[in-house]
């Protein structure tokens, strides 16, 4: 019981990223993060190492946002500093996480790979902190409009490519379907997904490597590039085929977050090709 109010108040902290305002000093997200961290040490999804983790995270964070000046190499040595620890947060290679398994080993057709879903509280710090603290974030309606467009005009054609190309490399087959999860799906799949891959491939990588190389003649096709093959090698796991599909997918989120310079608009790009292969294709892959 005490898992799931963590899970509850982990999404409200994510969701309040965009909540104008503050209280005591604060804004809610940092509140409801403390609070839903709290949740999760007294569920025993988080352990005191974990706790640990969390700190120097946000610590470190910190201290690359405060030290925006720094001289070029110093701030390379942070940012390397930083992009390692992301690393082994979204590898789950950080100690002291239990996350929750909220879906276990469900085909949701019978040729399908077996899926699970967690609620990762170690990976979605990425989130909480890069788009918390080092990231701008939309602040208005008028740019909530924008992203939209956006969104609407570049990422259908990215979609597009990504799922043909997964369907010619029979990684997947046409099977529309609308589990019983699918609530949960969408929900976990947004918040914790998405948005952390997002704040940290696009926002983080893609956004500080097109800075750094502002005046270098493509540089920001260059960062681009270099965030989709990172994103692509991200998914090794799931074997060459995957890895491909994700940098192509990857590059295609960049190029919205390239249009926008808005993580948001790159986080519903990839939300909506997440959800159109959940409910059309076979997913998350064909058994082999």
């Amino acid at each position: 019981m005490i898992a799931s109010l963590a899970c509850a108040l982990l999404a409200l902290a994510v969701a309040a990223l965009w909540l104008p305002g503050s209280w005591l000093g604060r804004p809610a997200w940092q509140w409801l993060t403390v609070v839903a961290l709290g949740a999760a040490w007294g569920s025993g999804v988080i352990r005191a190492e974990g706790a640990c983790v969390a700190y120097l995270w946000f610590l470190a964070l910190q201290v690359w946002t405060i030290d925006g000046g720094a001289p070029g190499r110093r701030r390379a040595l942070e940012a390397g500093v930083v992009l390692v620890a992301a690393a082994a947060l979204m590898a789950h290679a950080m100690p002291g996480f239990a996350n929750p398994r909220l879906i276990d080993a469900v085909r949701f057709t019978p040729d399908a790979v077996p899926f699970s879903l967690y609620v990762n509280f170690d990976k979605t710090l990425l989130a909480l902190g890069l788009l918390g603290l080092a990231h701008a974030r939309v602040a208005s309606a008028r740019e909530w409009r924008r992203v939209f467009v956006e969104v609407a005009k570049v990422a259908p054609l990215a979609i597009a490519v990504v799922l043909a190309g997964s369907f010619a490399l029979g990684y997947v087959r046409w099977a529309p379907k609308l589990p019983v999860e699918a609530p949960l799906w969408l929900a976990v799949n947004l918040l914790f997904t998405c948005t952390a891959e997002e704040a940290l491939f696009r926002g983080f990588v893609q956004g500080g490597l097109r800075r750094a190389w502002e005046r270098r003649r493509g540089g920001n096709w260059a960062a681009l590039a270099v965030a989709a093959v990172l994103f692509g090698l991200a998914h090794a796991a799931g074997g060459w085929k995957y890895v491909a599909l994700a940098t192509v997918a990857g590059a295609g989120y960049g190029w919205v977050y390239e249009r926008t310079q808005r993580v948001e608009a790159s986080v519903l790009a990839h939300w909506a090709l997440n959800a159109l292969h959940f409910f059309l294709f076979t997913y998350p892959a064909l058994a082999r």
